[in-house]
């Protein structure tokens, strides 16, 4: 018996790519690791959210910046008088105005507590809060200031926590801002990337100093806004999209990045026009796509304008699908954060497969499949949010969350995956806004018209994986015999019912086939009309598990007769040149129906009676001086 391959073993994949996978997740890791000790500390009544506008004097050489932040929100609750925002205690309140008018106010701990005369339940709420510092010294590092290679840069990274370090706001996961403007002060020279529309850039005629103004008018969480300056080179062009229309799409990048940018950042408009015919229209297409690039590792997906590092193709799609999963459509709680960072990182393969070659898609299924079963336990649900590590775990969260919407695309067929994918991105309960994993079950139900309850409690909240042993052998010339057998990796899932394509080869030809799995013991004969000498084993990767294959003793018996097939009443069985020891009928699934004692010498003709059969497919199973053949017959 031979062994022929261990998926888990196979470790040929890309390497470039692989590697860009696992430095998003660093540094996505990173990002959240400083921010990971964050307290609530806003108090007062609660409030809606409608309008912010942040009004900044950035200088990215000078760690300091001053300023003021208006707010527009509507009153949640009757008797409105004190409401508070979050801001660090070390920044500085110089003033704050409520409609205009200057009122007293508390900042300490962290909260920026103001009393207004009462308002009733949904009156409009205006104020107006003046105040300065540095913001890099808070230990979130929502706002850094650094050194590129052509000058000093300043940007801003506040997922999830970081925001209150540097503007006054409402720090949470479940109110978006409905609009926003960012009106940025900055040194000539420079430029200040911002969120939405660049609606004009204005002159100070004093000192030449630059007022960059930016429109958002989509709803955005408070972590998704942000602001970098630096003296950033400019690109910028429509991506024509497969409807006619178009999006417009601005980098801004370092001076010293240009050679490489001028190479690598028209990646982008297959990206787009693949996203966005699969996903649905692109979030924000009236406003704009763009790329700025920053001091960290990796990327932040900013709503409209992703923070880069760089601008190779697995960072750019991964950043780009963001605003599909983590912007129209944001995690309503970390622990359901597989919906952000899985759907990115199959948005990763999704590129590879419309825009590179097979063989690189394959790649980053099998790293992925390798990633996700590295270890017996771990559930695609966050369950801990409390460690860092284990929240941004790469295997789980991201890889693991990957191959659950690969798998599950193959469950219910690339039609219903894709249609059930624009639904949930449509949703009027949550796009724009915030969703939990059944919000995006109930959507993939609902479409495909499947019960997909047990698919998701298996392969999202619960643990591990199937581990199936393969065996097949010829039996004829035409048929092989296979054997399945399953365990897995985890006791709190017993079984993985699973569809299993298959791939038979054979000189000068192939094809391909699919088994539905539903024991964890089975034996399958296949008549495949060919003499198969090669099995792969889900050669598409679509399943979450890993496979050792056997290829048994073949046999191949050439001289056997059966006549007639079809049969009614008897049959005859001979075989030339060898003792018949024994003979089996199997059903389809395998199953031995009838067993005959065989008498008869070598090169004799053996009758059966076959007329207690059911009409249908069966299989004779001859076992002569050791060797075993298999032959189909058909009983009318």
């Amino acid at each position: 018996m031979r062994k022929v391959f261990f998926l888990a073993s196979l470790l040929c994949s890309m390497w470039v790519f692989a590697q860009d996978m696992e430095a998003i997740i660093k540094g996505e890791r990173a990002a959240f690791e400083a921010k990971k000790n964050f307290k609530f500390k806003r108090s007062g009544q609660e409030y809606d959210l409608t309008y912010q506008q942040l009004n900044l004097t950035i200088d990215p050489g000078v760690r300091y910046i001053n300023g003021s932040v208006y707010s527009e929100l509507i009153a949640q609750e009757p008797n409105f008088t004190q409401f508070s925002f979050d801001l660090d205690s070390r920044m500085t309140v110089d003033s704050v105005h409520f409609e205009g008018t200057p009122i007293g106010f508390l900042h300490n701990n962290d909260e920026v507590t103001l009393i207004i005369p009462s308002k009733a339940k949904n009156d409009l709420v205006e104020v107006e809060i003046f105040y300065q510092g540095d913001p890099s010294v808070n230990e979130q590092n929502g706002f850094s200031f650094d050194y590129q290679q052509s000058g000093p840069i300043s940007w801003t990274l506040s997922e999830p926590y970081g925001a209150y370090g540097w503007w006054p706001c409402k720090q949470q996961l479940y109110d978006k801002i409905d609009s926003l403007d960012m009106n940025i002060t900055i040194p000539k020279n420079n430029k200040a990337a911002g969120m939405g529309n660049l609606v004009r850039v204005d002159t100070n005629n004093v000192d030449s100093s630059l007022i960059f103004h930016w429109e958002h008018r989509y709803p955005i969480a408070t972590y998704l806004v942000a602001v970098a300056v630096t003296n950033y080179y400019e690109e910028s062009h429509y991506i024509k999209l497969s409807d006619g229309d178009s999006v417009f799409h601005l980098d801004y990048i370092y001076p010293s990045y240009k050679p490489q940018a001028d190479t690598l950042r028209l990646a982008i408009d297959k990206m787009m026009r693949g996203f966005d015919s699969l996903f649905g229209d692109y979030p924000f297409r009236d406003e704009k796509y763009g790329h700025a690039m920053f001091g960290r590792g990796g990327g932040m997906e900013h709503q409209t304008m992703s923070f880069m590092s760089r601008l190779d193709f697995g960072l750019m799609a991964h950043e780009l699908a963001h605003q599909w999963f983590g912007n129209k459509i944001t995690c309503a709680s970390w622990q359901d954060l597989w919906l952000n960072e899985g759907w990115a990182t199959y948005s990763n393969a999704i590129a590879l497969e419309l825009i590179k070659s097979k063989e690189e898609f394959h790649e980053f299924l099998i790293k992925s499949i390798s990633r996700a079963t590295r270890n017996n336990g771990g559930a695609v649900y966050a369950y801990d949010t409390t460690n860092v590590n284990e929240l941004f775990n790469g295997d789980m969260r991201y890889r693991k969350g990957a191959m659950v919407l690969h798998q599950l695309r193959w469950e219910i067929g690339d039609s219903a995956f894709f249609k059930a994918t624009r639904n949930y991105l449509e949703n009027v309960a949550v796009c724009y806004g915030f969703a939990h994993t059944p919000d995006f079950i109930a959507e993939m139900e609902a479409t495909s018209k499947m019960d997909l309850t047990s698919f998701f409690d298996r392969l999202v909240y619960k643990e591990g994986f199937p581990m199936l042993t393969v065996e097949w052998k010829r039996i004829n010339s035409k048929t092989i015999h296979l054997d399945l057998s399953q365990t897995t990796s985890h006791p709190s899932v017993e079984f993985f019912p699973l569809r299993i394509q298959f791939q038979a080869k054979w000189e000068g030809g192939d094809t391909i086939f699919t088994i539905d799995h539903n024991q964890s013991i089975e034996s399958r004969i296949l008549d495949l009309g060919h003499k198969i000498e090669e099995l792969i084993v889900d050669p598409n990767y679509w399943n979450l598990a890993k496979y050792t294959v056997f290829e048994g003793d073949h046999s191949d018996m050439s001289a056997v007769s059966i006549y007639p097939n079809p049969a009614n009443q008897k049959i005859a069985v001979f075989v030339l040149d060898k003792k018949v020891d024994a003979l089996e009928i199997m059903d389809c699934l395998g199953r031995v129906v009838s067993e005959y004692e065989i008498l008869q010498l070598k090169n004799s003709t053996i009758d059966l009676d076959i007329s207690h059969l059911k009409p249908g497919p069966y299989f004779i199973k001859i076992t002569a001086e050791g060797n075993q053949s298999v032959t189909k017959m058909i009983k009318q």
